[in-house]
């Protein structure tokens, strides 16, 4: 599978960890930055990064770094066709694609280890929208209903440049 993965400097660890095993497994990332630890990164910048390369169908999934998860969740889930979510457990992860269908996992260096963030990476990966068990189907239906809904809001992003303070 293909993945785009984007960090903040304070995020690249847990990136790089993630990004290290999801390869083991044979995914093949699109790392859109950041790349080194030199300069403060604005992680607006990273967001609409990975939005645009889910924009421009490079993959259909992504995963976005930062210090909380927080900042890399509202980057990219400004644009339109991406929902991004900050996750801290393995079953949030799984169940942002389940019941939300987001295309986007977030998480934060400074709240998740990279032993869970690689836990986490897997079931976000393993998971699929709608499969529930035992979930009505005027619930199942609803949910792509509010999934269609909110990927229709936003802006296109834009190629921009990781920027530094």
């Amino acid at each position: 599978m293909k993945i785009i993965m984007g960090s903040a400097v304070k995020g690249m660890a847990l990136k790089n960890a993630v990004k290290a095993h999801l390869a083991e497994q044979g995914h093949e990332i699109i790392d859109v930055g950041c790349f080194s630890g030199e300069n403060f990164i604005k992680y607006t910048s990273t967001g609409e990064r990975v939005a645009k390369a889910l924009q421009d169908g490079v993959a259909e999934i992504a995963i976005n770094c930062c210090g909380s998860g927080t900042g890399a969740s509202m980057s990219v889930s400004k644009f339109k066709g991406v929902l991004g979510c900050a996750c801290e457990s393995v079953q949030t992860a799984k169940l942002i694609r389940v019941v939300n269908g987001a295309n986007c996992l977030c998480m934060g260096e400074g709240v998740v280890t990279p032993e869970l963030g690689c836990q986490m990476a897997d079931a976000f990966l393993g998971a699929v929208f709608c499969q529930a068990e035992g979930i009505p189907q005027e619930v199942l239906d609803f949910w792509e209903e509010a999934r269609d809904e909110m990927i229709a809001r936003g802006e296109m992003a834009r190629n921009r440049e990781l920027e530094t303070l």
